[in-house]
C-alpha cells in the first residue's frame, strides 16, 4: 500500500458478533502497497484510556456520510498503482442486502498471487481542515484468513502540493499493525497486534488524524483495536509531489504470496473533518 503523511491516528477496531509505496498519478491516489514492512526499530504502542481514544468533534465539522454508498470511486490493481508483485483480478459492487448493516453496503473482491487491489474515492479539496476522524465497518469472508497478506485502511489530504496519507495495515503476515511513512515509502511496524480479522462477522474500525500546522508533517496517536486502544504516537514527514489539492479515503486488499482470492463487505464509512 502507499500513503500520505499527516498527524493524529485513532484506530478504533471493535468486532460486533463475530503492503507498500505512494502512488506516482493524482488520479489513481496509490495506496501504501503492503510490500515488506521494515525491519527498523518498531513503533511503540502502549496501552490508552478507551474513554479518551477519539475526540469529539466541533458542531462545525463536515461530515461525509456512507461513502461506500457514492459514485465515482476510482480502482486500480496493477503494481505500478497498488504495489504488490502480480496481477489482480479484482471488482466492486455497491448496494449489497447481504452482509449490511445499513442494509447498503460495498463488496470489494481480489485474487492473484501477490497482487494487490485499490480502490479510493476523492471527496474534494478543503485546505482549512486538520482533524479527520473516520468511522467504517468491515466484514471478511473465510477465505481471507488464508489467502490475504495485508488489509490496508487510508485516509488522505493533498494541500499544497505535499500528499498526506493515513496509511495504515493489519499486516497478516507479521502479525501487526504497519503505519506508512510517506516521505520514504515504507511501512513500519507498531507493537500492537493484529492477527486476520474473525471472518463471518462486523468489524468496527476508527481513525483519527491530524494535520500539524505550520509544518509539513503528520503524527499517528492512537489505535484502538477491539476495545483496547494503544498510544501509538509516531511522527512522519509528507512527500511533495504537486498533486492537486483534495481530500479522500481508500480501501485495499492485498493477496499473499502463495496466492488465492477472498472478499471485504464495507458498510457506515463516515469521514469527518474539521
Amino acid at each position: 500500500m502507499k500513503k500520505l503523511s499527516w498527524i493524529v491516528l485513532s484506530l478504533a477496531l471493535a468486532t460486533i458478533g463475530c503492503g507498500g509505496k505512494p502512488g506516482s498519478s493524482p488520479t489513481s491516489t496509490q495506496a501504501a502497497t503492503s510490500a515488506p514492512s521494515t525491519t527498523a526499530t518498531p513503533a511503540s504502542a502502549t496501552p490508552a484510556s478507551a474513554n479518551s481514544a477519539l475526540p469529539t468533534p466541533p458542531a462545525g465539522a463536515k461530515v461525509f456520510s456512507q461513502i461506500e454508498q457514492m459514485s465515482g470511486w476510482g480502482s486500480c490493481g496493477t503494481a505500478s498503482c497498488a504495489g504488490g508483485s502480480g496481477a489482480s483480478t479484482f471488482w466492486m459492487a455497491q448496494n449489497q442486502t447481504t452482509p449490511a448493516l445499513s442494509g447498503s453496503s460495498m463488496e470489494v473482491y481480489n485474487s492473484g498471487v501477490g497482487g494487490n487491489a485499490l480502490w479510493w474515492m476523492h471527496l474534494g479539496a478543503d485546505d482549512s481542515v486538520s482533524n479527520f476522524l473516520w468511522d467504517f465497518y468491515v466484514q471478511l469472508d473465510s477465505a481471507s484468513t488464508s489467502a490475504a497478506q495485508a488489509l490496508e485502511y487510508d485516509a488522505y489530504q493533498f494541500v499544497g502540493g505535499y500528499n498526506y496519507m493515513i496509511g495504515s495495515q493489519c499486516n497478516y503476515s507479521a502479525g501487526v499493525w504497519d503505519v506508512w511513512d510517506e516521505l520514504h515509502g515504507k511501512w513500519v511496524h507498531t507493537t500492537v497486534p493484529c492477527q486476520p480479522l474473525t471472518p463471518n462477522v462486523w468489524h468496527h474500525i476508527q481513525w483519527y488524524v491530524q494535520r500539524v500546522p505550520n509544518t509539513t508533517t503528520y503524527h499517528y496517536v492512537t489505535l484502538v483495536v477491539d476495545g483496547t486502544p494503544y498510544s501509538v504516537n509516531q511522527t512522519f514527514s509528507a512527500l511533495k509531489n504537486g498533486w492537486a489539492d483534495n481530500l479522500g479515503v481508500q480501501y485495499q486488499l492485498d493477496v499473499n504470496g502463495a496466492g488465492g482470492e477472498y472478499h471485504e463487505w464495507i458498510d457506515q464509512s463516515t469521514f469527518t473533518v474539521w
